[in-house]
């Protein structure tokens, strides 16, 4: 049915076009509707009163389209995302994402790029990235034995071609050791105090101060480094601590002495002390109260108590940071190394000590065999107590009445076969041990050698 017209008895808003009554003055939009009636009538269903709300929401979100699309098409182009981005690690560039290289890019920003994807590598700037920073003097107020603990994780014992020494860390990728120790090769062995190891480089050598140098290939972010202080700065009757490891084998061995004095020789300033001193400390640190290193063990007098050397870590200071150039072969540590060297006699003595300790290695291993086969007599054949206190259980065999009668009870033919090789091994021992004692070895150098290799015996009964 049509609309009744409604002309006559209201009227249309204005605003909203919605019809009023003529009676009401004001519409429910809030807008004035006009007495005169003059806007033309706008026919609105009366069962959809909100329509024109909703016309009017239309049109504005129709406009604000077309301002996006306007902005979008007619805006300046941004700078490319293939731009080469210099970030810290970790945070990925145009490159690494995948996209296209600019021709644009000069190859030296292209490898920075390639730098700043790479692991622990971080990129700040355009400049080339700095060498590894190394650590400040500290003030440590702890213990010694809390000193002591805190370094001990950056010494390391350092495996060459030629022997053994002890080096420590200054930077997480950087050691410093004696050109003594890493002596012609190019790459050498670290092993941690954990027992893990890694390869190192030989960067550069001094022999005019005996330091060498070390870098490692991968560093590790957790490496604990020791800070360098001077030796300058020391005084005679100042305590001093030396870590190292003794002997080659006795590793990160901690003795403890005062300094006593600053002696220069060739030009090169050396830290004389006290402290405990053996082959295999040579390239280990000396350290001040704090912990800073101040010197690097390097050298001691043979048959004179107390008195060793190290060269002083100022020297190390100024390679590492290039202001050090007298590094050749000549002066330096010449004039006491000369005097030091002594006599045929001591010469002689220094050659057996490093025969014998070799021996002495390759006998422990051979120990290590015997264990393993005494080790099933034990579970097999003979289970009762054996009367005695020795380094290893089977040095029994080889005591006066060290095994009962009845030991080799059901198990004769293998006891038979085991005493024979324990025998052999008696007598290799017996001979390594003359041989050193007519090299002019000294008792306690090889009581010490054979207590750290569980192979203190009498060997000559």
């Amino acid at each position: 049915m049509p609309d009744r017209d409604q002309t006559a008895s209201s009227r249309v808003c204005p605003k909203c076009g919605r019809r009023v009554p003529r009676a009401v003055a004001t519409c429910r939009c809030g807008a004035t509707v006009p007495a005169d009636n003059s806007v033309p009538a706008v026919e609105v269903p009366e069962a959809s009163s909100g329509r024109g709300s909703t016309l009017v929401i239309g049109v504005v979100i129709v406009a604000a389209l077309g301002g996006i699309a306007y902005w979008t098409f007619t805006r300046p182009a941004p700078p490319s995302t293939q731009a080469v981005i210099r970030n810290p690690v970790g945070v990925p560039t145009a490159t690494s994402r995948g996209g296209p290289q600019p021709q644009t890019a000069s190859a030296e920003a292209r490898a920075w790029d390639a730098r700043a994807n790479a692991k622990d590598i971080p990129v700040a700037s355009d400049a080339p990235a700095a060498a590894t920073p190394l650590a400040a003097p500290a003030v440590f107020s702890g213990s010694v034995e809390e000193m002591v603990d805190r370094v001990m994780p950056a010494i390391v014992l350092i495996e060459t071609t030629a022997g053994r020494g002890s080096g420590f860390f200054v930077a997480r990728d950087t050691l410093i050791t004696n050109v003594h120790v890493v002596q012609n090769d190019s790459y050498v062995t670290l092993r941690r105090m954990d027992g893990s190891t890694i390869n190192a480089r030989v960067e550069s050598r001094a022999p005019a101060f005996d330091i060498a140098i070390l870098k490692v290939a991968q560093p590790s972010a957790s490496q604990a480094v020791i800070p360098m202080a001077s030796a300058h700065a020391l005084k005679p009757g100042q305590e001093i601590i030396v870590i190292g490891s003794a002997l080659g084998t006795l590793q990160n061995s901690v003795s403890r002495g005062i300094v006593s004095g600053l002696r220069t020789a060739g030009g090169a300033t050396l830290v004389q002390t006290d402290a405990a001193v053996n082959p295999g400390n040579s390239g280990g640190p000396m350290l001040d109260r704090n912990g800073n290193v101040i010197g690097i063990t390097t050298m001691g007098y043979k048959n004179a108590e107390g008195l060793n050397f190290g060269v002083a870590i100022d020297h190390a200071r100024d390679l590492l940071e290039g202001r050090q150039t007298n590094v050749g072969s000549t002066g330096g540590l010449s004039d006491i190394q000369s005097q030091s060297r002594g006599s045929e006699a001591d010469r002689q003595q220094q050659q057996g000590e490093q025969q014998f300790r070799a021996q002495i290695g390759q006998l422990a291993e051979a120990a290590q065999r015997i264990d393993a086969g005494w080790q099933r007599y034990r579970q097999q054949c003979y289970k009762d107590a054996i009367s005695g206190s020795y380094d290893r259980e089977w040095f029994a065999m080889l005591a006066p009445r060290g095994m009962p009668a009845n030991a080799s009870a059901g198990c004769s033919t293998y006891y038979n076969a085991m005493e024979s090789d324990i025998k052999q091994f008696k007598d290799l021992m017996q001979r390594v041990t003359n041989d050193a004692r007519r090299a002019n070895v000294l008792p306690g150098t090889i009581r010490d050698a054979l207590r750290a290799n569980r192979l203190e015996f009498e060997w000559d009964r």
